[in-house]
């Protein structure tokens, strides 16, 4: 069974905790701002405007704010979740377009803040490069979210035979080995 005990963080971990909690709320301004200075013309483009920075703010309450209200701290993992989440709405906020990669014809149409900024030639990167990125924060905050909620249950995270049957042998365990996990 996982040692349900925790240390107090520390150094990065403890930066990582502190400023998630700032660049959650930063970040989720970040990818409406240039979308509202910018403007609009799609309905698509409006409801993901909306909804990402949804998901984001979430994904960091429950990241850091289900350990805190059980009395605990985010786990190293739920914390480097979030952060890979957080890096990803920064590259969504400088490429989410608004409409198709070919709405505009000049920089006065750009549908990016990228194609604002650089040119209109930027703008096909708008939807090559905001839809992955998009989908690799809300993946990868719900992963983030989930081993914050399991792992500041009572008791701590709880590791099973299954677990270590399902992980392999080698030197690349697919688990890794969480503070909470020492024998």
């Amino acid at each position: 069974m996982g040692v349900s005990e925790q240390s107090v963080p520390t150094g990065l971990h403890k930066v990582a905790i502190y400023g998630g909690w700032a660049a959650t709320f930063l970040l989720a301004a970040w990818i409406v701002l240039p979308r509202v200075i910018i403007g609009n013309t799609v309905l698509v483009a409006w409801v993901m405007t909306i909804l990402l920075p949804l998901i984001l703010i979430a994904v960091g309450l429950i990241i850091l704010g289900v350990p805190a209200a059980r009395g605990l701290t985010p786990t190293k993992r739920s914390v480097a979740g979030l952060w890979i989440a957080l890096f990803n709405a920064f590259i969504v906020g400088l490429f989410l377009p608004d409409g198709t990669i070919f709405s505009a014809g000049s920089h006065d149409h750009a549908t990016s803040l990228v194609a604002v900024l650089f040119g209109s030639g930027w703008e096909g990167a708008g939807s090559a490069i905001a839809n992955p990125a998009a989908i690799i924060m809300s993946v990868s905050g719900i992963i983030g979210a989930v081993f914050s909620v399991l792992d500041s249950r009572q008791g701590g995270p709880i590791r099973t035979e299954d677990e270590d049957h399902f992980q392999g042998q080698g030197y690349f365990g697919i688990l890794g080995e969480d503070e909470y996990y020492q024998r």
